[in-house]
């Protein structure tokens, strides 16, 4: 990828009022991480909904997607949604918590809440097993099969026990370009690798779990290409952006949707070294 196309999408995200890149270390970051690669995901086909959902994480198990729901007055739900679109809802906190990131591990299903500071663990069907305590705000969430993995829109994520949720690790965000790395949300754990949405953006990063360099990025404006005009219409406005990241290891899927979208779209990564 040529140098010039990242440094036009820190600029443009800056200017947008996204929180993907301020000031800060230059040098440092320079020094660290290398020019990011550019990633495309070419669609498949797509899901359209029987039921919109204020999207807050996604999940793929068992041949359906799981998902966390949550807004200001809106309701926390947790749902599963068949390769077919049909919605089903395994438990729903009403208005009490506002639910976010969600990841399954050891056949548990662990759910964040924003600013609640509650994690909730249920099983496979959905059935309340306990409740974890999140001293940071909750955004997204993933495992790399021992640990979770959450981020709190700052510019660190943070590792943490699957049994207490006490952080084990900090991970500083970094890139090439000057400043800290804001905003990350909904995540997913792929081969070693984990991409994370840029809140306000259509863009997905890929991060090395080691270095917490960003090594690559998507830009997903061609999901809004797809969708028909009544799709489109979901997706519009400030609050329904681009959050949900799913992958399917027998497949080598990604499925990938937006908060309050109609439609959720299945796609192969495709990278361009």
């Amino acid at each position: 990828m040529q140098t010039h196309w990242w440094s036009k999408v820190v600029r443009t995200t800056v200017l947008t009022g996204s929180l993907a890149v301020l000031t800060g270390w230059a040098s440092q970051a320079h020094a660290q991480c290398s020019e990011p690669m550019p990633l495309r995901f070419d669609i498949a086909s797509k899901i359209v909904r029987s039921q919109i959902g204020f999207t807050q994480g996604l999940e793929f198990r068992n041949n359906q997607l799981y998902e966390s729901t949550g807004r200001i007055g809106g309701t926390t739900q947790l749902n599963t949604i068949s390769l077919n679109g049909q919605v089903k809802t395994l438990n729903d906190k009403g208005t009490v918590v506002f639910g976010e990131g969600l990841t399954i591990l050891n056949d548990e299903i662990v759910q964040l809440t924003w600013q609640d500071h509650d994690v909730y663990v249920y099983d496979i069907a959905g059935n309340p097993k306990r409740k974890m305590r999140n001293p940071r705000e909750g955004w997204g969430l993933t495992n790399d099969g021992r640990q979770l993995i959450f981020s709190d829109g700052g510019e660190s994520i943070y590792f943490t026990d699957p049994r207490s949720f006490g952080i084990s690790r900090i991970l500083r965000l970094k890139s090439n370009q000057s400043g800290p790395v804001l905003g990350l949300n909904e995540l997913e754990f792929v081969k070693g690798k984990i991409y994370g949405n840029i809140f306000t953006t259509r863009l997905i990063v890929r991060l090395d779990p080691s270095s917490g360099c960003i090594e690559a990025v998507g830009d997903l404006g061609q999901l809004w290409n797809a969708m028909t005009p009544d799709e489109r219409s979901y997706a519009e406005g400030p609050d329904n952006v681009l959050n949900g990241i799913a992958h399917d290891e027998t497949t080598g899927l990604f499925y990938l949707t937006g908060k309050r979208w109609k439609t959720i779209f299945s796609t192969r990564l495709i990278e361009r070294r």
